[in-house]
């Protein structure tokens, strides 16, 4: 609600404002930093979401609120398109689009009756969110967790490893209009028919226009990651990347003991991580092994971040290698020499967080836009995932390890920007931007 404060008007205490998420963990953590804040500051906050997150929601005073089945989260997650970059896009389109419009628009349609929300915030791929906000004069804020999905027309988006990024950059403007066409195809279709059955017209480049749509639009991202810039979306704020990795709420605030034993003594040399977020860890096939044997090339310790306790038991005792399902990043990234990690947006926030240099392998979709942009910074070594399958795997990934660990200015632009990006606060910023009544 809104209230007249000395002249100006601000948002009262009490706000109540509804979250609508749609994705992985790398999508719906930084919302649950963000709405975590907003309860720090007195507000009723309540998130829609898969129910595979519910108990990292509700440990942070967000009413959890269903969308979809957990069971049809976790199909999609294990299957093996999902790491394949020729497949990835249209197994993602089938999910997002095909399968989720209407279901989400319903769950929207019922959170707006029960809970009856002040203010949405949406994820920029739930486009029913939008709608349902518009249907219902409601003030919409959208979330953009990478500056690919602002399509601006001054930064080509590299989409593929096997195109020469040069030629990528060189074609970008034709590799627009063709994409632009494809997503027609691919994505208004499926999604204009959703509409028709839910009574609403039919729209075009739902795509473009709908992820950064909005009362504002938030571009979850550091500022020293990618600034601001001339023809962002109208209303647009860079606000700092917004952090959370509780897996499963407080208790996941410290690293496991034999962990904490394994950094310890291998303190004067320190190791490298091997993470595949919450994802991509599922088809890594035997990249683990390459990655430890890579790492003894170098002669380094290694943490690997298996997703699943007794996922990967190759290497038993072996003195110079931790197995662990998963552990903080936030933790355990600034106590390692170096990362080696998807590309993902919340893997690679906190590796920039860290101040330590990383090794950047994308898979998939936007994972090598934000390789790209972090060997850019000169924080990152770019090595696509092809190149750890092939029978040159461990040689590659070692040298890209030698070279971040020991080119001095690796360690040097992580140091600065790490130290940059943690004096920013960006569930803080965006918070504010939720609050604010010019922003809706």
């Amino acid at each position: 609600m809104l209230v007249e404060a000395g002249g100006a008007i601000a948002y009262r205490l009490g706000v109540r404002i509804l979250f609508a998420t749609l994705g992985s963990a790398g999508d719906t953590h930084p919302y649950i930093a963000i709405g975590e804040e907003l309860v720090r500051r007195g507000h009723t906050v309540a998130m829609l979401a898969n129910p595979h997150f519910e108990g990292r929601i509700r440990p942070c005073g967000i009413e959890y609120l269903p969308l979809g089945e957990e069971k049809d989260f976790l199909e999609v997650l294990h299957d093996p398109r999902l790491a394949q970059q020729g497949k990835s896009p249209y197994l993602v389109i089938e999910a997002l689009f095909n399968k989720t419009v209407e279901p989400a628009y319903l769950a929207m349609q019922d959170a707006v009756r029960s809970f009856r929300p002040d203010v949405i915030v949406r994820h920029h791929i739930l486009f029913a969110a939008g709608w349902v906000a518009e249907q219902h004069k409601i003030p919409c804020v959208t979330g953009v967790l990478t500056p690919s999905m602002w399509f601006h027309p001054d930064e080509p988006t590299i989409l593929r490893s096997y195109l020469p990024r040069s030629v990528q950059r060189a074609l970008s403007g034709p590799i627009r209009v063709v994409g632009k066409f494809a997503l027609r195809w691919f994505i208004d279709r499926p999604v204009n028919r959703a509409r028709v059955r839910l009574g609403l017209p039919p729209i075009r480049d739902v795509f473009f226009h709908e992820s950064k749509g909005g009362d504002r639009v938030l571009g979850l991202w550091s500022k020293h990651f990618r600034p601001p810039l001339a023809g962002d979306p109208p209303g647009s704020e860079v606000t700092g990347f917004c952090f959370f990795d509780r897996a499963g709420g407080d208790a996941d605030r410290a690293l496991d003991p034999e962990l904490e034993r394994f950094l310890a003594r291998h303190e004067a040399r320190p190791p490298v991580i091997f993470t595949l977020g919450t994802t991509i860890v599922h088809h890594a096939g035997d990249m683990f092994d390459v990655a430890v044997r890579a790492a003894r090339e170098i002669r380094r310790p290694i943490v690997l971040l298996v997703g699943k306790k007794g996922a990967f038991e190759a290497f038993g005792d072996a003195p110079d290698v931790c197995v662990c399902a998963y552990a903080p990043h936030s933790l355990l990234m600034p106590r390692a020499a170096a990362s080696i990690h998807h590309a993902g947006a919340g893997s690679a926030a906190q590796a920039l967080r860290s101040g330590r240099p990383s090794v950047s392998v994308p898979f998939v979709n936007d994972e090598f836009d934000i390789a790209h942009r972090m060997q850019k910074l000169g924080v990152s070594a770019y090595l696509p995932a092809g190149r750890l399958w092939s029978k040159n795997a461990v040689r590659n990934l070692a040298e890209a390890l030698r070279q971040v660990t020991e080119t001095p200015s690796f360690l040097e632009r992580s140091t600065v920007l790490g130290n940059q990006i943690r004096l920013e606060s960006g569930a803080v910023i965006a918070a504010n931007s939720v609050e604010t009544p010019a922003s809706c």
